[in-house]
């Protein structure tokens, strides 16, 4: 299929918006983490899934090494994403942590689901179908740091390599 300047453009405005919404939210964790352990507590005790409010207890008893990990992974996650470099991974990542994301705040009864429930609910939903779209689309084959090393590594192959 032969996509249009139009659909690659959008994709790569997308895959940009996407990998900066990652490294903003890790830059957000990377000078103060000290947030991360009242917010989690809240949605441990107030998550209503079976199953899933045992692990937020947790994941809030161990809030500062779960927030660094956290952090590492969104940050590797967003500079996937930005750079074009294994797309489709970054992307998937991005998708598992934001359903983790959405299940461990849209379906509990802290204090900012239940002034604003929608609102909760689609910040950790939207991200999910983002991520999905750009872990399908092409713009890092065309445009990404992948192409680059790729293309240098086949001027870089002896001719007889390059023919195989």
């Amino acid at each position: 299929m032969r996509y249009t300047h139009v659909e690659m453009a959008w994709q790569v405005v997308l895959r940009i918006v996407v990998g900066t919404y990652w490294i903003y939210f890790s830059i957000m964790k990377w000078f103060d983490r000290s947030w991360v352990s009242d917010l989690l507590s809240a949605a441990a005790n107030g998550n209503y899934l079976p199953g899933y409010n045992q692990l937020l207890r947790y994941a809030a008893s161990n809030s500062d090494s779960i927030a660094i990990i956290v952090t590492i992974l969104e940050t590797v996650i967003g500079l996937l994403i930005l750079l074009g470099i294994m797309t489709r991974v970054g992307a998937t990542l991005g998708g598992l942590l934001g359903l983790n994301l959405l299940l461990t705040f849209a379906f509990c009864r802290c204090q900012l689901t239940q002034t604003d429930f929608p609102l909760v609910f689609w910040f950790y939903f939207f991200p999910i179908m983002l991520n999905l779209q750009v872990a399908f689309d092409k713009s890092s084959k065309q445009f990404g740091l992948q192409r680059i090393v790729k293309k240098c590594t086949f001027q870089i192959l002896p001719k007889r390599l390059r023919n195989q």
